[in-house]
């Protein structure tokens, strides 16, 4: 499953020494005019916003139906999800530097096309390693869609108020996608089989690339510096080759030759990465923002929330299916609870709570998560599935409102001149979290004694949660949000 990033990460390109070139003009594309206009180009937007993210949250669900049909392992089908995490988290502080040279809308629109192929590949894949290619470059077509998304949004409503109700559209989309994604996936994989939840992104990608070109106007272009693709490479082999140690070592065994290997390519070139970013003169990630311990918190949050949060959703859609025997469609009833109470928290509960600050929502969120996670602890067989509501609804409550202030408070915690590249560190950070939790909760949920991982997992997610609490009460300034 994918989060739902700060698209603000698409300015997360400006070195920490000299302000950004000056813009130039775009030529003109397609300007928008009109409340009819401005609202389909909104459309567009939150369209391409979706169609990523439901994708992710439906693939969870699907997945024991994947493995049945191509017959892969539990290995396999976290490659299936991780495979496309990492490219995401690797090209989102870069992005943006693409984005300048070529202005948002045309970064969009590429992307989007792409995506749309790349998912009518997944959907077409006789056997899993085209499935597993596909994915990455489903990868690659998001990291270049979603920094694009606020920016578009900036460029067609100029008016701050305006702007503020369209992200709060924006926003809401990503919540919708997380209660439509289990159902919806559930739903497709039993009446049309898995492949589905593929394939209905190619008639909804189509409509989006119309409604984008038509009416999303073009952001301005500006000269912008080169890419650190020393840092990027070094980035994606680190996080790429620990992620298979995470994977491979729960198949094949924690020192194995093949795992352990992993595991030094992956020390190895971290250490590369620290070294080329510390000498870089325009680092991807510039290492002088984590000398403030607010911020540093603020990132580790993010990694702990995305590990926790999303990590669980996909563990426990692989237990419900192998332990308790249901369906996928079934399975996506069951996570309802999970899906709307986080609605709920980010639409309601946060937006009512915001004047306390981001320091509240955070430990007050995460302590729902908390003792949610906590409860899940008793899950055993079909007969604590009130239980399982009960967990999970706490959990996924606390994750809605406290999710949407870790933005906030890690840019309370930075110079507001380097606010693009806080958002751009804190959405990687985030999609890190992803990767490896999907990675580890995997590696457990598909031990020998399933029950024993599933409770060695929740242990796991719940330290997560209280990792945030503790983080946040600690360094989380008490600045209050406008």
């Amino acid at each position: 499953m994918t989060t739902v990033p700060d698209s603000s990460a698409s300015t997360a390109r400006q070195p920490l020494a000299a302000p950004p070139a000056p813009a130039t003009p775009a030529p003109p594309a397609g300007p928008v005019r009109g409340a009819r206009h401005t609202a389909l180009a909104l459309a567009a937007v939150c369209l391409g916003f979706f169609m990523i993210l439901l994708d992710g949250s439906a693939l969870n669900i699907a997945l024991p139906a994947i493995e049945r049909d191509v017959h892969g392992s539990m290995a396999a089908l976290q490659w299936v999800v991780t495979i496309y995490t990492i490219p995401l988290a690797g090209i989102l502080l870069t992005a943006g530097s693409i984005s300048d040279r070529w202005g948002a809308r045309r970064l969009f629109v590429s992307s989007l096309a792409a995506f749309t192929a790349a998912s009518l590949l997944c959907a077409l894949s006789p056997n899993l390693t085209v499935l597993v290619v596909a994915r990455f470059l489903q990868g690659i077509a998001a990291g270049g869609l979603l920094p694009t998304t606020l920016a578009i949004i900036a460029r067609t409503y100029p008016d701050p108020l305006e702007r503020a109700k369209a992200i709060t559209v924006w926003g809401a989309t990503g919540g919708l996608a997380l209660v439509a994604g289990p159902l919806g996936g559930g739903a497709l994989t039993e009446l049309l089989g898995w492949r589905s939840i593929f394939l209905i992104n190619v008639p909804v990608g189509l409509v989006t690339l119309y409604l984008a070109q038509r009416y999303a106007g073009e952001t301005p272009r500006r000269e912008s510096r080169a890419a650190d693709l020393s840092g990027q490479l070094t980035g994606i082999v680190a996080l790429s080759a620990i992620v298979s140690y995470l994977i491979e070592g729960g198949s094949l065994g924690w020192f194995a030759p093949a795992p352990l290997l992993l595991l030094a390519v992956s020390v190895i070139t971290a250490v590369a990465f620290v070294a080329v970013e510390a000498r870089s003169q325009h680092p991807m990630l510039p290492l002088a923002v984590f000398r403030r311990s607010a911020f540093s918190a603020s990132i580790t949050n993010g990694f702990a929330f995305q590990f926790g949060g999303y990590g669980l959703q996909f563990m426990l859609a692989i237990y419900l299916q192998q332990r308790w025997g249901l369906s996928a469609e079934k399975t996506g009833v069951y996570f309802l609870p999970f899906g709307v109470a986080w609605v709920f928290g980010t639409i309601v509960l946060n937006r009512r709570l915001v004047h306390r600050g981001p320091r509240f929502l955070l430990w007050s969120g995460a302590l729902s998560s908390f003792i949610g996670s906590v409860l899940l602890l008793g899950v055993t067989d079909q007969n604590t599935w009130l239980l399982f509501a009960i967990g999970t609804g706490l959990t996924g409550l606390g994750c809605g409102v406290f999710s949407p202030s870790l933005n906030a408070a890690a840019l309370l915690a930075i110079d507001p001149a380097y606010a693009g590249l806080g958002s751009g560190v804190l959405n990687t950070a985030r999609q890190v979290g992803m990767a490896m939790g999907v990675a580890l909760l995997g590696s457990l949920i598909g031990m020998h004694d399933i029950l024993f991982g599933l409770r060695l997992s929740v242990v796991l997610v719940a330290v997560c949660f209280f990792a945030i609490i503790a983080l946040s009460v600690r360094y989380v300034p008490r600045k209050e949000t406008a």
